[in-house]
């Protein structure tokens, strides 16, 4: 059954949530910060009722289902990239763990579009408006507007009045530049939008995801140095080249264990691992979950 989700505050290491009654800023409900050591718990159908849900993905992957008229439709977020849901759009990351990521979220609130982040009512109802006419789930967005909110997020939850006002400043800027971002191509056509070489990088894993895989091999495929490889893999996709390998085994190892018998020794040493015990500690730092334990939740879901 969906339903209407909001976030209470939090606040450690790896997880922090400040909500509407900490910040008190017009027009933003929840602003947050997850790393990629926060347990990436499953979050339930649900929905929000005039309210623009962002994320903006720093490191990892993260995925999102979408329902609409009964269709679901899976969106993966990775470095550099935003997912935004609309006002009553039903979502869902699914009943299993998300792997671990880094994003930063927050939860716009158009209920205030005559006094949206303190603009003045002009300036206020065109932003939001902007805001709404973004009509793609997901797109590509830079380091440096992941900068500038990383400094917004971190001058309104830790520094005085003073400072939270010129952290609103920044928050605005970034939500001022989304209406230019390009948006990400359907999965199947983002090989041939990425750099070339880096493209048969990204097809010899698909190839060769079932067998231990090497950078070497990786920027041989790729036709750079072995250096120069990994700066313009992490470029392209935000994450490094041994972190995709990983996600991507984990994708597998996942389909593995919902669709087949076969025992996790043997889902290990078909993926390629050294031994089950090093599988099973992968799988579990990854999903939070063992792949014992995922095997049982989804036979019971």
């Amino acid at each position: 059954m969906e339903q209407e989700i909001f976030d209470d505050y939090i606040w450690n290491e790896h997880k922090k949530i400040l909500t509407a009654d900490k910040h008190k800023i017009p027009g933003l409900r929840n602003l947050s910060h997850f790393t990629p050591m926060a347990p990436g718990v499953p979050v339930p159908l649900h929905y929000h009722s005039d309210i623009i849900e962002l994320h903006f993905m720093v490191k990892g992957q993260r995925k999102t289902y979408v329902m609409k008229g009964g269709v679901r439709t899976s969106y993966c977020a990775t470095g550099n990239n935003l997912f935004i849901t609309r006002p009553y759009e039903l979502h869902t990351t699914g009943h299993i763990a998300q792997n671990r990521c880094e994003f930063f979220a927050m939860q716009l609130d158009l209920k205030e579009h005559d006094n949206f982040l303190g603009l003045n009512q002009h300036y206020s109802n065109i932003l939001c408006h902007r805001l709404l006419n973004m009509d793609q789930h997901l797109y590509h967005v830079g380091s440096s507007q992941i900068s500038m909110l990383r400094t917004a997020f971190n001058l309104i939850s830790y520094g005085t009045e003073g400072d939270s006002i010129a952290g609103v400043q920044y928050l605005t800027c970034v939500l001022a530049s989304l209406n230019y971002l390009t948006a990400v191509p359907a999965q199947e056509e983002i090989n041939e939008q990425l750099n070339s070489d880096i493209g048969h990088a990204l097809k010899y894993i698909e190839q060769n995801i079932e067998s231990p895989i090497t950078l070497q091999e990786l920027a041989q495929a790729s036709n750079y140095s072995l250096s120069r490889f990994k700066a313009k893999f992490k470029e392209e996709l935000g994450i490094t080249p041994a972190e995709y390998i990983t996600l991507q085994k984990m994708d597998r190892a996942q389909m593995l264990l919902k669709t087949t018998d076969d025992s996790i020794t043997d889902i290990a040493y078909q993926l390629g691992f050294s031994s089950s015990n090093y599988f099973c500690s992968v799988f579990k730092k990854t999903l939070s979950y063992s792949p014992a334990a995922y095997r049982k939740s989804f036979s019971q879901s």
